[in-house]
C-alpha cells in the first residue's frame, strides 16, 4: 500500500525538502502541496491523501485553524502529523487539542520523518521523542486528574493494555494485529473500548495517555 501525502507549509523550501525526502520512498507518494492553511480543504478533496504533514505556522491560516476546519469538513477526515519547532509550546498544546495525530520537529532526521509519515498515514500515532515532555505538559494542563486517570486505567483488560501499550509505540492497527495474532477487526474493538474506558478522545491521545503513565517510555 502507498500512502498518499499532502505537504502544508508557507515556507517553498521547507516543501522542497520534505518532498526530496518522502517522495523516493516507495511505500509514500506526494501527491499534493499547500502554501497555507486555508488551502487544505479543497486539497483533502482534490488528492484523497492518506495523511497530512502540515506546519502550525503559517500566514494565513494556521495549523491547528486547519485542523479544526479539517474536522468540520468530513466525518473521516485524513490524520495530521504536525510539524512544530522547540519555542512552539502554545501551538503544540492547540494542536493536541484540535486532535492531531503525531507530533515532529522540523528539523528531525530524515528517517525519522519517514517513519511517522508510514506510522500516522497507517492509521498509528507519532510523538517525537524531544518534544514529548511538552505534548505530555499540554495533556497533563486539560485531562482529569492524575487519580482519576490512574483509576481508569485499572479498568483496562490485560488484552487492552497490550494494544494501549502498542499503540503508544506508534504502532498500525494491522501491526497490532499481527504482533498479537488477532484480527484487525478485534484491534478496532479493543481500541474503542480503551478510549471510552480512559475517556479519551482519539488515537494521538491514547499515545500520549500511554507515555504519561509509563505504559511506553521515549524510545522504547
Amino acid at each position: 500500500m502507498t500512502v498518499r501525502v499532502l505537504l502544508v507549509d508557507d515556507q517553498p523550501l521547507i516543501r522542497a525538502g520534505l518532498t526530496r525526502i518522502l517522495d523516493p520512498q516507495p511505500e509514500l507518494e506526494v501527491v499534493g502541496e499547500c502554501s497555507d492553511g486555508d488551502e487544505v480543504p479543497e486539497a483533502v478533496r482534490r488528492f484523497a491523501p492518506d495523511v497530512i504533514v502540515m506546519d502550525v505556522r503559517m500566514k494565513r491560516t494556521s495549523g491547528v485553524e486547519a485542523l479544526a476546519d479539517l474536522l468540520a469538513m468530513a466525518d473521516d477526515p485524513p490524520p495530521v502529523l504536525v510539524l512544530t519547532t522547540f519555542d512552539d509550546d502554545d501551538t503544540v498544546a492547540a494542536a493536541l487539542a484540535a486532535g492531531a495525530a503525531g507530533f515532529i520537529l522540523k528539523d528531525a532526521p530524515g528517517e525519522d520523518l519517514v517513519r511517522a509519515v508510514q506510522a500516522v498515514g497507517t492509521g498509528g500515532a507519532w510523538l517525537d521523542a524531544q518534544v514529548a515532555g511538552r505534548v505530555l505538559a499540554a495533556y497533563r494542563a486539560h485531562g482529569a486528574p492524575r487519580v482519576e486517570q490512574e483509576a481508569r486505567l485499572d479498568t483496562l483488560t490485560e488484552r487492552e493494555r497490550d494494544v494501549l501499550t502498542l499503540v503508544g509505540r506508534g504502532r498500525s492497527n494491522a501491526e497490532i494485529a499481527d504482533e498479537l495474532c488477532i484480527g484487525e477487526a478485534t484491534v478496532k474493538t479493543h481500541l474503542g473500548h480503551i478510549l471510552t474506558k480512559l475517556d479519551l478522545r482519539d488515537r494521538a491521545a491514547a499515545i500520549v495517555f500511554a507515555f504519561d503513565h509509563g505504559i511506553v517510555v521515549s524510545g522504547g
